[in-house]
């Protein structure tokens, strides 16, 4: 665990002696990843499962949070990747906060040490942030291993596995290989050709084919199950069985369900229990509903109650006494078709269940109560783009189709979406695929009104002429910044530093005895202003004075910026 870009993926590839860093569009992890690795050097197909360790690769990404916590629960001892010349950093902090929360022990290894070797207040100031973090390391007096490595070039690694052989006879981890099934879902997607997939971490008992499984999750209640059809190990060949502390990919989910990643994972004898499981669930899950849906409805019955006793209260301050006769005004439409240009309609499509979890949550940060523009998540789910997505994509507004990591569009597909009208955007990478939705979700923003500056003239002397047997004041002006123009523009009168007057418009722009449209920087002008002359009311007329200024502006209309970052980005 660690921050994005010190090395966690690097590290594994030197330890695996692979490329995995290769594969990572953008170059960061953003999904977990399980992999078993060999820590014996002299084998690398050891005979021992004592020789075999599994590592968890998690995200280091801000947004990835969730992932990472959830990489700290199942694993038996963290690895904190910390790179030497960037030190503690933000996710640094919270997957020490992660670990501990778990309760898991910790070794730092300090990567990219090859690029501060002669740079000692490097390393000072990382053990100094570890420190006030409440990470003392062996070498300074505290009980935490710290091996010093450069995953890039393979240095420090066999110190580090020696590190880890060494904690793990000290914590001394056992699991019992008989009895029943028990694990954690690490992730879950639609695999094209294999269909519902899982990926779960064994942490009791020997899972084998035809073994029946159930998983659930707390904090939703929801309940899938599977009975075994087919195992795959990392690398996708078919095992037959597999031990505590090893991962799996399992298919055979029945009832069209999938679990999520983060849910726990036991093994049932028999079908009928299953049945009895998902009866429980159900119940739950319904009453869960009911008193959410209670809630929901009392709120409503309060706000009612609280518009019809004000109404009811005016009524009888008013002197009306009887109720009130029904409107014979059609009622007022409860869905509204106001505003679709500003609305953008999403389907998102994810290839697991924790990349579609991150995804959600950024969606879910949208401010749609005060933004102008709306984001309107019609469905969510995972696997490949389908016919019935973009048909659903076309019946709302500005529908779109947003796909993260999915396979491979028919030409049948792409047609149907171009006919549609329903654009299908993929990204690899996830801030790619946010700084896509920012862009249109600010195309969709709404124009608004805004006062650009023209020129700038400062009034030398007030003139009084007779027009139409009115007097009239006439200011005598010089520009001195950018053009004063006639038409299409509105005046400001500024004296001492505060607005005198407002919106005003030119009637007459003279230059000498010239009427002209325009004037630039240094001439100097007559302004005559609409409406604006001498009678006995003299606060409606302006009056001009030496050393005030007139600001010359044009009203334009701009798109109105997206005020929102999503967290992470």
């Amino acid at each position: 665990m660690g921050h994005v870009d010190h090395g966690k993926t690097t590290l594994l590839d030197s330890i695996r002696k692979s490329e995995i860093v290769k594969q990572e569009h953008g170059g960061i992890t953003q999904h977990i990843g399980a992999f078993v690795v060999t820590l014996n050097e002299k084998n690398s197909k050891p005979s021992k499962v004592e020789d075999l360790v599994v590592f968890l690769d998690t995200p280091g990404h801000k947004a990835f949070s969730s992932m990472r916590e959830r990489g700290a629960l199942v694993t038996d001892i963290v690895v904190l990747v910390v790179a030497a010349d960037d030190g503690v950093m933000e996710q640094t902090i919270e997957s020490i906060s992660f670990a501990r929360k778990a309760n898991v022990p910790i070794i730092v290894a300090i990567n990219k040490i090859d690029k501060i070797q002669n740079d000692p207040e490097r390393i000072a100031n990382l053990k100094a942030g570890l420190v006030s973090q409440g990470i003392k390391l062996e070498e300074d007096g505290g009980d935490i291993q710290s091996i010093r490595i450069s995953a890039l070039k393979s240095e420090g690694i066999h110190e580090l596995k020696e590190a880890i052989l060494a904690l793990s006879e000290t914590l001394e981890l056992k699991a019992y290989i008989d009895g029943s099934v028990e694990g954690s879902i690490i992730e879950s997607s639609i695999h094209p050709h294999r269909g519902r997939l899982a990926t779960l971490l064994i942490q009791k008992g020997t899972l084998k084919r035809g073994d029946i499984l159930v998983t659930s999750n707390s904090s939703h209640g929801r309940v899938s199950w599977a009975k075994v059809r087919s195992m795959f190990n990392e690398y996708g060949q078919v095992v037959n069985e597999v031990k505590p502390g090893f991962p799996v990919q399992v298919i055979g989910w029945r009832d069209d369900t999938l679990p999520e990643a983060g849910d726990e994972v036991w093994e049932l004898t028999s079908e009928k229990q299953v049945k009895e499981v998902l009866n429980v669930a159900k119940t739950y899950e319904k009453q869960v509903k009911d008193s959410v849906d209670s809630e929901v409805i009392k709120r409503k019955v309060e706000a009612h109650d609280k518009v019809y006793k004000e109404e009811l209260k005016k009524l009888r301050d008013a002197g009306i006494r009887y109720k009130r006769k029904r409107s014979k005004v059609p009622r007022e439409k409860l869905i509204l078709d106001d505003g679709d240009e500003f609305k953008t309609s999403v389907v998102l499509k994810a290839d697991v269940n924790g990349s579609l979890e991150v995804l959600l949550d950024i969606f879910d940060s949208f401010p749609n109560e005060h933004c102008p523009a709306k984001l309107n998540l019609l469905h969510y789910g995972l696997g490949n783009v389908t016919e019935s997505d973009i048909e659903l994509a076309s019946c709302f507004p500005n529908g779109i189709i947003y796909t993260f990591n999915t396979g491979i569009f028919t030409p049948s597909l792409i047609k149907m979406s171009k006919e549609l009208n329903v654009p299908i955007k993929r990204f690899n990478v996830i801030y790619h695929l946010v700084d896509s939705l920012k862009e249109i979700i600010e195309e969709k923003m709404p124009f608004v009104e805004k006062e650009e500056s023209v020129g700038e003239a400062v009034i030398l002397q007030e003139f009084i002429i007779n027009e139409k047997r009115k007097k009239v004041p006439v200011a005598g002006s010089r520009c001195v910044k950018g053009v004063l123009k006639k038409n299409g523009v509105r005046y400001k009168l500024i004296r001492g530093g505060q607005m005198i007057a407002d919106n005003l418009t030119v009637s007459s722009m003279r230059h000498h005895k010239d009427e002209v449209d325009i004037i630039k920087k240094e001439f100097e002008c007559g302004l005559l202003f609409t409406g604006n002359f001498i009678n006995n009311n003299s606060e409606n007329t302006i009056r001009f004075c030496p050393q005030d200024i007139l600001n010359c502006y044009e009203i334009v209309k701009v798109k109105q910026k997206l005020k929102w970052t999503p967290k992470g980005f």
